[in-house]
């Protein structure tokens, strides 16, 4: 019989011997001799010492040494049932040093894990009543995308800790679901709407029925009462429908036969004060109508000075009116897209702050009236240019005080 201090040769066969719980235990057979065999398998041995140093060394240089915990339990079996003859204990016992070391490097991180985690919780806790949807859309998915890449924490705690967080964004996105799902119901209603109200309109085009214009002022109120759409389908709605409402009053305006000047002039007073309540005024066929007031010049007729009066109140308040739409859609990007309700609160303004700086320009005007002379009136001598320049301020402020009672009497009336 050869022996070793670990095993030993018998009858043929090559014997591990026993070691903590493990028995001792058949690893080969005699092949050459006995002498051989137990070089053999002494020799044999340095394939297990060598993957346990590998081991170790891979845990001494690495970072990550929780990676390498599953690996060495499978090393502590395979050294279990490996045929080789040398100290089995001390290579055992190294792994169990090993294991602790990686133990120790695992809750340490599980110690680091539980408060970033913690931390990542109470952030998500502190956006759960925001109701900016893109912003906490943005930040829950940073917040996941954190919690994903963050180790385990002790078991016990990442149980509860998975269960409140999922919990709290999980139950934001079927909350913004929700919304989203709403605003597509609202836009589709009102796309819905837009189409509808654009058929009536070309239906009573089509047909003209003798109360068309009443029927279409109607139809520009609710259109104005619809609301905000996406900008394409908005775009697109309301160029062919002013393409339809200048195709209906264009037909209105041919349609009209020639007039004496009298009538003429009361003609166009009519027109441009119907004017002044449509949405969009064409303002070229308003100076086009200036022109042609102008060529009628002035005549005896007991209206004329009335017609001459409402005429130039009309005009005034028209490109009033386009001067400050224009100078909304300037100052507020995207006003166009914003609803009826939005756009009356924001021309509302807009004159508030140009009738206070009109009425600053007369009261200056008038204090400096005090310090004029008093000249006694003379019905033969044309006004003094102070005076004219006076009397247009008065006309300028009275004509966007009205524009602005109007608008206040549009924001009443529909909410």
């Amino acid at each position: 019989m050869s022996k070793s201090d670990y095993g030993y040769a018998k009858d043929g066969k090559v014997y591990l011997n026993g070691y903590f719980d493990f028995p001792t235990r058949e690893i080969g057979v005699v092949k050459e001799s006995e002498e051989a065999s137990v070089q053999y398998f002494t020799k044999r041995f340095d394939l297990a010492k060598a993957k346990v140093a590998e081991l170790s060394s891979s845990v001494t240089t690495t970072p990550n040494k929780g990676s390498f915990l599953m690996k060495l339990i499978h090393l502590r079996e395979y050294l279990s049932k490996f045929d080789g003859l040398g100290d089995f204990p001390a290579l055992f016992v190294a792994l169990d040093t090993l294991e602790d070391e990686i133990n120790g490097y695992v809750d340490k991180n599980r110690v680091k894990n539980l408060e970033i985690k913690q931390a990542l919780l109470k952030e998500a806790e502190e956006y759960r009543g925001n109701g900016n949807w893109i912003v906490v859309t943005k930040k829950y998915k940073e917040l996941k995308l954190k919690w994903i890449k963050t180790g385990s924490a002790f078991k016990a705690d990442e149980e509860i800790l998975n269960e409140k967080f999922d919990a709290i964004v999980e139950t934001f996105f079927q909350k913004r679901n929700k919304v989203i799902e709403e605003k597509r119901r609202i836009t589709q209603e009102r796309l819905d709407r837009y189409s509808f109200l654009l058929e009536k309109l070309k239906d009573v085009i089509a047909h003209a029925p003798e109360n068309a214009f009443q029927i279409i002022k109607r139809i520009q109120n609710d259109w104005k009462m619809v609301g905000k759409i996406p900008k394409k389908e908005f775009v697109e709605m309301t160029t062919e429908y002013k393409g339809e409402l200048n195709k209906f009053f264009g037909k209105r305006k041919q349609q009209q036969p020639f007039k004496n000047p009298g009538d003429r002039k009361r003609e166009i007073c009519e027109k441009v004060e119907k004017m002044v309540d449509m949405e969009e005024p064409p303002i070229e066929d308003v100076k086009n109508l200036q022109k042609e007031w102008q060529r009628l010049g002035k005549f005896k007729h007991p209206n004329d000075k009335e017609f001459n009066t409402r005429f130039k109140i009309a005009c005034n308040e028209l490109f009033e009116s386009h001067f400050l739409t224009k100078q909304a859609r300037y100052k507020f990007e995207g006003f166009d897209e914003k609803t009826f309700f939005e756009q009356l609160k924001i021309k509302i303004r807009l004159i508030k702050e140009s009738i206070k700086k009109d009425e600053t320009e007369l009261s200056m005007m008038n204090e400096r009236t005090k310090h004029t002379p008093i000249q006694r009136y003379d019905p033969k001598q044309p006004p003094q240019p102070f005076d004219i320049e006076r009397l247009n301020q008065i006309n300028k402020l009275k004509t966007k005080q009205r524009i602005l009672k109007k608008l206040q009497d549009q924001l009443l009336a529909n909410y």
